[in-house]
């Protein structure tokens, strides 16, 4: 038995356990109850975030180019699943793939779920429709079954596929905008972020609304765009090239008209290639790669010497075929001496060492101010994502020496964007003034307000009288040089460039060609660029890229209604 004292200290004991198991209940009961009962209604209470369409896109027509549908995405639930055949069954018909694969995608979220730091997306089924979402969650509740989870989203689609796909970019699942107009602008595009709190889908708490995103108009003709990049496909047969670009400017506001690259890619599968080899293709070239342009920047050699009043539309100079500059030799192309020429045999004939004779007399700082007022060795600012600056040595840079002034005078030795190379010879049609390129033309804001974007002056970098003067030089050297460029009733000036390249620097057999010209030369309405990457039917530029551009620019004619300026 126990003795009255262990009676008495047992008593005790199990009095202050009461004693404190009371004052903790109305310590929570009373005093905390608010707490705790804030703590159990947030438990049952569900927040979402709720997203508004994406803008829509339209070319200047009005041609639907890229709009946002409501749609799903499906992740793993890796809390719930349990049997992973029967939801990688449920799947699979939904998402296109076999069973199998199915599950072992699914198989390998889970396991990856396991590790402290996972690195697996959960999502397995993406940009769903109502209709096969609501097939899938009806699947599944048959099979009584958990394990994946419902977002509702807004999917980007693209109804004219791989048309223009490199200038209009993507959306990623994010959603956020890659490359061309749909990462640049994608702060306008986007819409703003909602919130919708509920106990239940009939019990809503707080709706916080969002807003869609800005429709945007951009200044590319959907006619114009379809044919240019369907020639560009043909160019690419003929000439067995790599690759290629061609762009279509309005010469007197740097409105981008057409704007095309092969290969290019196809938007609405831009998720699905993201994560293949084929990721490479998922840039727009003429706004992010660079190359040696070649002889067609010898049109802005001499038009920066014509504006010094280094030479004139009558200067006589001598052609030795040959100049040696710090050891290293400067032929012609064709390895022929000319002898006595102008400007215009200069440019018929694309000659070398007279062009660097030029620049070396005009001196480096003449010369490498006037490359820079052009637009080279910096960006255009063109409104895409992804712009490339090139690469313009100057007399500042350790590297650079008098070799790069003789070379970069004919195109090579510098590098540049497509845009960067047709901005700057359009300043020869446009009598003079640099212009900002750009692609959207107008926006329309939330709340009805239209936004409409003006064309840019950068700089005048030559007189209109020095442009004016070039322009009909070069239109009777295009006569002369590549007469094939010419389109019927209307005068066309413009330069070919061809230019070696070199493959971890070793140089290559074939090249890279450009032909940059515009028309009507007397009254300029539009610039193109033609580029052809590494063409095997031949290395120059006249036979490969001269024809493609009086196509593209016959063709522009007819669908934007420029009249002809020849009887």
């Amino acid at each position: 038995m126990l003795s009255s004292r262990r009676l008495i200290i047992l008593a005790i004991i199990i009095g202050l356990t009461i004693s404190i198991a009371f004052t903790r209940a109305v310590q929570v009961q009373v005093f905390e109850n608010p707490k705790y009962a804030a703590a159990a209604n947030d438990q049952q209470i569900e927040t979402r975030i709720t997203l508004a369409p994406r803008g829509a896109i339209f070319d200047r027509a009005g041609n639907l180019l890229a709009v946002s549908n409501r749609a799903y995405i499906v992740r793993v639930d890796a809390r719930t699943l349990t049997d992973t055949a029967a939801v990688a069954a449920a799947l699979a018909p939904v998402i296109g793939k076999p069973a199998e694969e199915a599950q072992r995608r699914i198989e390998a979220i889970l396991e990856d779920r396991k590790s402290l730091t996972p690195t697996l997306s959960t999502i397995v089924a993406y940009n769903l429709s109502p209709q096969a979402t609501y097939q899938l969650t009806r699947t599944m509740r048959s099979l009584a079954r958990g394990g994946l989870l419902v977002d509702e989203t807004w999917a980007r689609t693209y109804p004219y596929g791989p048309v223009a796909g490199p200038t209009l970019g993507f959306v990623s699942l994010q959603p956020v905008g890659y490359s061309g107009v749909e990462a640049y602008y994608d702060d306008r595009l986007s819409s703003t972020v909602g919130q919708r709190k509920e106990r239940s889908r009939l019990d809503l708490l707080v709706i916080t609304p969002t807003q869609s995103g800005a429709d945007m108009v951009l200044t590319l003709d959907l006619n114009l765009q379809t044919y240019v990049e369907a020639r560009l496909a043909q160019a690419i047969r003929d000439t067995g090239a790599k690759g290629g670009t061609i762009i279509v400017m309005e010469t007197k506001t740097g409105a981008v008209l057409a704007s095309a690259s092969w290969p290019g890619y196809d938007p609405n599968r831009a998720i699905e290639l993201a994560g293949t080899p084929d990721a490479r293709l998922l840039r727009d070239p003429a706004v992010s790669d660079v190359y040696e342009p070649g002889s067609v920047l010898k049109v802005l050699t001499i038009a920066a010497a014509l504006e010094l009043g280094q030479v004139t539309t009558q200067t006589i100079l001598t052609d030795t075929g040959r100049l040696v500059i710090n050891n290293k030799r400067i032929y012609n192309s064709d390895r022929g001496r000319y002898g006595r020429v102008d400007i215009e045999d200069i440019l018929t004939n694309s000659l070398n060492v007279p062009t660097a004779q030029i620049a070396l007399d005009m001196g480096e700082e003449a010369f490498y101010e006037r490359f820079k007022l052009f637009g080279f060795g910096h960006r255009t600012g063109i409104d895409l994502g992804n712009e490339a600056a090139g690469i313009l040595r100057t007399p500042s840079d350790p590297e650079w020496s008098r070799t790069d002034l003789a070379t970069n005078s004919y195109g090579q030795g510098l590098t540049a964007t497509p845009y960067q190379v047709i901005n700057a010879i359009n300043v020869v049609a446009n009598d003079g003034v640099l212009m900002q390129p750009y692609v959207v033309q107008q926006w329309r804001e939330a709340d009805g307000e239209v936004i409409r974007k003006q064309p840019v002056q950068i700089a005048r970098v030559i007189s209109a009288e020095t442009a004016r003067a070039l322009r009909q030089v070069m239109m009777k050297a295009t006569r002369r040089g590549t007469p094939k460029a010419f389109v019927k009733g209307y005068t066309v000036a413009g330069k070919t460039g061809t230019a070696d390249w070199y493959l971890k620097g070793v140089k290559q057999e074939t090249t890279i060609v450009t032909y940059v010209g515009f028309l009507p030369a007397s009254d300029p309405h539009i610039t193109i660029l033609v580029k052809l990457d590494q063409p095997r039917s031949s290395r120059w530029a006249g036979p490969t890229t001269v024809p493609v551009f009086h196509d593209v620019a016959e063709r522009a004619c007819q669908i934007l209604g420029i009249p002809p300026d020849v009887n």
